[in-house]
C-alpha cells in the first residue's frame, strides 16, 4: 500500500500540490501555518500598504527567522559535549581498571 498521498497546502496566499508522507501530513501542515502566521506578524508590522515591502520580502524575513530556530534547535540538541565527557570517563576508569 502506498503510504503517500497529495494535500494542498497555501502558504504566501499561494496553492501548492504537495505528495508527502502521511505520517509527515501533520509537520507539514503546521509548518506552512509557521511560515503563513510569520508572513503576517511581518504584514502586520510593517503595515503593507505604507511600506515598499513585497511578499517575497516578507517570505524572505519569515525564512530567515525560521532558518534561525532551525539553528538554535540543532544547538540545543548537539551531543558532542557529552559524548566527548562520556569517553573521556570510560578512558580513565579503563586505566583506573588495569
Amino acid at each position: 500500500m502506498d503510504d503517500t498521498f497529495t494535500i494542498n497546502l497555501y502558504i504566501a496566499d499561494k496553492h501548492y500540490p504537495l505528495r508527502i508522507k502521511r505520517s509527515e501530513e501533520e509537520l507539514v501542515r503546521k509548518a506552512a501555518k509557521l511560515i503563513n502566521d510569520k508572513i503576517a506578524l511581518y504584514r502586520s508590522h510593517f503595515n503593507m500598504d505604507d511600506s515598499d515591502l513585497e511578499l517575497k520580502d516578507l517570505l524572505a524575513m519569515a525564512a530567515c527567522q525560521v532558518a534561525i530556530q532551525a539553528l538554535k534547535a540543532e544547538e540545543r540538541t548537539d551531543n558532542s559535549p557529552i559524548i566527548e565527557s562520556i569517553t573521556q570517563l570510560n578512558k580513565e576508569l579503563e586505566a583506573f581498571l588495569q
